[in-house]
């Protein structure tokens, strides 16, 4: 219970009122007694020396007051009053019970009384206002005189407590408030952070669709919104690898079941022509060189996903290189009577890239457009150079690409017309390798396509400075 969130909230109001109320009420109380102390004193003092002015002709003369005369003047000054010698005779008044025991423990103080001018001090009682008692000496007296002036605070212990009181009833009103508040609040804290963890467990109990209602403008709300964003991206990666794993499940059984049924057909005997097992070898070969294929590209793929795959960058001449890379490719342009146009500057500058990986991408974009540029066709390579970079681009004639498909045409084994895919052939991952490496070499790449004119593959890799 004390660790729930509840607890240490209305535990800690309870706490922060208690404290403050009794810092308060301790604060209060010491200013009020302190406050009808001065008071009390100040006024003594003032009415002291009034008696002291009024008494010390007579008592110059020798002459006690009497008893009577004193009261009549202790009820001018609103206290008593009494006089003493140094021997602690009480020479004239009613002094209250036990007056001396402050002195018994001190004598030395009580010397003092006839030395210096005027004394005060706080004389406590039992269950009754405390009292001040001021005295003055009149050492010019023939026998040394000390005059008492004892005057209770009146309402001191009475306004205290009624102030405690108040205060006490101020704490209990304040308990009750802060455990409304505190439940409040509580509830207002906890009842989204159990929103959140419910649809956490949730989701981690496999419930991909879970999500918390949680959003509001505040702290919890963000925390809410952040999790609905790692839920969405959690969700559309699990996605991502169900389909990746049916669509490699699928790409792999393909060619396998070929190779499978031609094989088992030539061992049965069922092709005994030459010339039909020959075409059937032939099958099984392509079938082979395509699952070979896939298993490089998927091997390229993870390495690229995981950051592992080796990019080793070196000053590039790409004139020199794009001839080479051309005329690999010379052999594939044959069959469709295809022509490859090159659009090269005069002064292009060198670029950083890896030889090797950057091949792989002009293959992967060349043989694209081969693959779905119409026969008689022209395919034109084209470079151009920026201050920081160099674009080439892989412009063809061919199908090009629907608005709708560009957004998805770099997911793994993403088609934009399944129908004829078997036709055209290729893994599917080809785009999706070709992205990462451009990125993996500090570059980028985009497409610009329009249905019925063809595509224009651009990726830019970074200048030597």
């Amino acid at each position: 219970m004390i660790r729930s969130i509840f607890s240490k909230i209305l535990i800690s109001h309870i706490g922060i009122i208690l404290l403050s109320t009794i810092t308060l009420t301790l604060v209060m109380s010491y200013l009020v007694r302190s406050n009808a102390v001065d008071t009390k004193r100040q006024d003594l003092l003032f009415k002291g020396r009034a008696v002291v002015e009024l008494l010390t002709p007579n008592l110059l003369a020798g002459n006690i007051p009497t008893n009577e005369s004193l009261d009549k003047i202790s009820e001018l000054a609103g206290g008593r009053i009494w006089l003493i010698n140094e021997k602690g005779t009480v020479l004239a008044g009613q002094p209250p019970n036990n007056w001396s025991r402050r002195f018994q423990e001190d004598r030395q103080e009580y010397i003092d009384l006839f030395t210096d001018s005027p004394h005060s001090w706080i004389r406590p009682t039992y269950r009754r206002d405390p009292s001040i008692v001021v005295t003055f000496a009149i050492p010019e007296a023939p026998t040394p005189i000390v005059i008492f002036l004892d005057a209770p605070i009146m309402g001191v212990n009475k306004t205290v407590s009624s102030l405690e009181r108040t205060l006490l009833y101020s704490l209990l009103a304040s308990i009750i408030t802060a455990i409304l508040a505190g439940f409040l609040v509580a509830r207002s804290l906890t009842k989204p952070i159990a929103n959140i963890s419910q649809a956490a467990k949730n989701f981690a109990d496999g419930n991909y669709n879970s999500r918390t209602t949680a959003i509001g403008n505040h702290e919890i709300g963000n925390l809410g919104r952040t999790f609905n964003s790692m839920a969405d991206s959690l969700a559309e990666i699990e996605q991502n690898r169900r389909n990746f794993l049916a669509n490699v499940s699928h790409e792999l059984k393909t060619p396998v079941t070929s190779i499978q049924a031609l094989s088992e057909t030539i061992l049965d005997g069922l092709a005994p022509k030459p010339e039909q097992q020959q075409r059937y070898i032939a099958t099984i070969l392509q079938e082979s060189q395509r699952l070979d294929r896939l298993i490089r590209d998927l091997l390229d793929l993870s390495q690229l996903e995981a950051d592992e795959l080796s990019i080793l960058c070196e000053r590039l001449d790409l004139q020199a290189w794009l001839l080479t890379e051309t005329t690999k490719m010379e052999t594939l342009l044959n069959p469709k009577h295809l022509t490859l146009q090159t659009d090269i500057p005069e002064q292009l500058p060198h670029v950083w890239s890896d030889p090797v990986r950057l091949g792989q991408v002009f293959t992967n974009l060349l043989t694209n457009a081969i693959r779905y540029s119409p026969e008689d066709s022209t395919i034109t390579i084209q470079l151009s150079a920026t201050k920081h970079q160099v674009a080439i681009s892989v412009i063809d004639q061919g199908l090009g690409i629907s608005p709708d498909d560009i957004p998805y045409i770099w997911d793994r084994f993403y088609r934009a017309d399944k129908s004829r895919a078997r036709t055209y052939g290729g893994t599917g991952l080809g785009l999706a390798i070709t992205k990462k490496l451009v990125h993996a070499m500090q570059g980028e790449i985009s497409v610009d396509s329009h249905v019925g004119k063809g595509s224009t593959f651009t990726f830019t890799l970074p200048i030597i400075k």
